[in-house]
């Protein structure tokens, strides 16, 4: 139950509308050609929107901008301004904020491994109404429709990080899409952790040279196995659904392996310490156990009873904790509008995913401070109230309008 209000000096902390402003200046979104709509009521009207509707539309945005400032702003202005402003302006805001958010690491904690969800998402629609984008479904007689795919992270603490908007044609593959996105992102101690999208070993091996480590299920790499390290106790595989609180994972046995067919020596990737965890995992779908291989590059424990820093039912317990990147993107498509294209063009596409990324983040920040726990439509509503004097601050630095004198 929310206990506080947030202020306005709290909310200025992590959003400042002074280097909003300043970030105009820099990317230069606030000539004097652009008076009428200069590029931070752009973007104050769009952060206005999505806390207000989560559904951003051209005519939502012209109402707002006339509610806040008492001037008409046609919403063809406003299309305009998105594919014109540049896409960079808001990277920067988002970035801002990301780094204003995001713990700073001690030098213990830059020693522990890091754990990072990654995975990907898309957005589809036909061709005849998105220019740009990923081509898919492009077979003679299926019509053509694009994708916007965009790759993200989620870390245990929660804040998510937009890793990659795709912009190549080879990336319609989440190996490519993903593996390479990871790749130049990773630092030494990431645990990256993803699904069997990402299945190229080469990837996989150019991220332990990174010396980072992975966690995914075994897809369809060619495995050459060495031993086998650890073996379950004699028992029936289990037939029952796992009650609440029992593990959904059953280790079967551990072997140590490296990638490669029967025609390849162990070369490169005899290098990489590869393990396998075999077992059972519960389909809630077909409610049932079903066969489930996990490999990681983590090394084995010198007491043999896991990888790294995990036992093996921790190891498969991170794993499971994969699922909250799957959360990430629901909340993002259902309630900051990451899903509706308010605008079509390249810019005006980034520019909304940048949007949608600042609006989670000030959410995340928003719902921990308050202590709300009535779902995401009440904490957007309630963080929508306490904008409003933000929004009018933003608005007079935009258009060089003085504070009003304090009341007496």
């Amino acid at each position: 139950m929310a206990t506080n209000r947030v202020s306005l000096e709290e909310l200025e902390r992590v959003l400042p509308a002074r280097q909003v402003s300043k970030l105009s200046v820099k990317y230069g979104v606030d000539a004097r050609n652009q008076y009428r709509l200069p590029g931070t009521s752009v973007f104050t009207c769009l952060l206005d929107s999505i806390m207000n509707h989560g559904v951003t539309t051209q005519r939502l945005l012209e109402e707002i901008h006339y509610q806040r400032t008492g001037t008409h702003a046609d919403h063809s202005s406003f299309g305009q301004r998105l594919t014109s402003i540049p896409a960079a302006f808001f990277e920067a805001i988002y970035q801002d904020v990301h780094t204003r958010l995001a713990p700073q690491a001690s030098a213990a904690e830059q020693r522990a491994l890091r754990v990072r969800r990654a995975d990907a998402t898309v957005v589809n629609l036909s061709s005849k109404l998105l220019v740009w984008g990923l081509k898919s479904g492009t077979r003679k007689g299926k019509g053509t429709r694009r994708q916007v795919k965009t790759v993200l992270s989620l870390e245990d603490d929660g804040i998510p990080q937009l890793l990659r908007i795709c912009e190549n044609q080879s990336e319609n593959s989440d190996s490519v899409a993903m593996g390479d996105a990871m790749l130049n992102h990773a630092r030494p101690r990431d645990l990256w952790v993803f699904d069997k999208g990402c299945h190229s070993r080469l990837r996989l091996l150019k991220l332990h040279e990174e010396q980072a480590f992975w966690l995914t299920p075994h897809g369809t790499q060619a495995l050459r196995e060495r031993e086998t390290i650890w073996q379950a106790p004699g028992a029936a595989p289990p037939t029952a659904a796992p009650e609440e609180g029992d593990l959904s994972f059953m280790l079967q046995r551990v072997e140590r392996a490296y990638f490669g067919n029967s025609n390849e020596t162990e070369g490169e990737w005899g290098s990489m310490p590869l393990l396998l965890l075999h077992g059972l995992r519960w389909d809630t779908r077909k409610s049932a156990w079903k066969p489930m291989v996990l490999m990681t590059n983590l090394p084995l424990r010198a007491d043999g009873e896991g990888a790294g820093p995990f036992t093996w039912a921790e190891v498969a317990a991170v794993y499971r904790q994969r699922w909250e990147i799957e959360v990430l993107f629901k909340f993002l498509k259902q309630h900051l509008g990451y899903a509706h294209l308010t605008s079509r063009s390249e810019n005006g596409i980034r520019i909304m995913i940048y949007m949608s990324m600042i609006a989670a983040l000030l959410l995340i920040w928003y719902k921990r401070l308050t202590g709300i726990d009535r779902g995401w439509r009440s904490v957007r509503s309630w963080f929508a109230h306490d904008l409003h004097a933000w929004v009018e601050g933003a608005l007079r630095i935009a258009f060089g309008i003085p504070e009003p004198p304090p009341q007496t």
